[in-house]
């Protein structure tokens, strides 16, 4: 993610693993959409304006922002598992097992960086106090100033493909967030 805050660019990254449930087409329930991701939200440092994450959870959205969503990438995957089939502009659109392995294989041979629309981002969260993980809020990618102050602007989200391994937590990250993350349940987090 590159955020410009004032006249400087701050970027965070984050390699992570994702797993494609692809159910062979004569199980009773031929389930395509959750994805599992291994590994860290990305993270953008802003100093005392805070952090900014972009989680691995579905965004909830209003009706013209699915229509726009789905302008942008057909997919039935969840927001994490559409997001190199938005960034590739490829297919994820999935009616048989093998279809869904075909456009798969397609997504994952590409290479090289990519804009991914930010339509089609999953939830992007900030936490008013670090400290208190009670404090999350939605950002929207279209105005993160609104939470971050003026001057600061979501530049781009970049998707590369990649076999390098899963990126180590953020040393920026408060000790709540690291500990939720040891027993397997941080994707972004998910306090509600």
């Amino acid at each position: 993610m590159e955020v410009q805050d004032g006249d400087q660019l701050k970027i965070g990254s984050s390699v992570i693993d994702v797993a494609f449930p692809i159910e062979p087409d004569w199980s009773p329930s031929h389930r395509t959409g959750d994805t599992t991701p291994v590994g860290y939200a990305p993270t953008v440092d802003l100093a005392e304006k805070g952090m900014l994450f972009l989680t691995f959870q579905t965004l909830a959205r209003n009706g013209e922002q699915q229509r726009e969503y789905n302008r942008q990438v057909a997919c039935t995957f969840d927001d994490v598992g559409c997001l190199p089939f938005a960034a590739y502009r490829k297919s994820g659109d999935f009616a048989k097992a093998a279809v869904e392995k075909a456009q798969l294989a397609e997504v994952l041979r590409q290479g090289g960086p990519r804009d991914v629309p930010f339509a089609t981002l999953p939830r992007l969260v900030r936490f008013r106090d670090i400290n208190d993980p009670t404090t999350r809020v939605l950002v929207s990618p279209y105005d993160i100033a609104a939470h971050f102050g003026p001057g600061v602007e979501l530049k781009r989200v970049i998707l590369q493909l990649t076999d390098d391994p899963v990126t180590p937590p953020p040393q920026s990250w408060p000790q709540w967030l690291n500990a939720k993350h040891k027993y397997g349940e941080f994707r972004g987090y998910e306090h509600d």
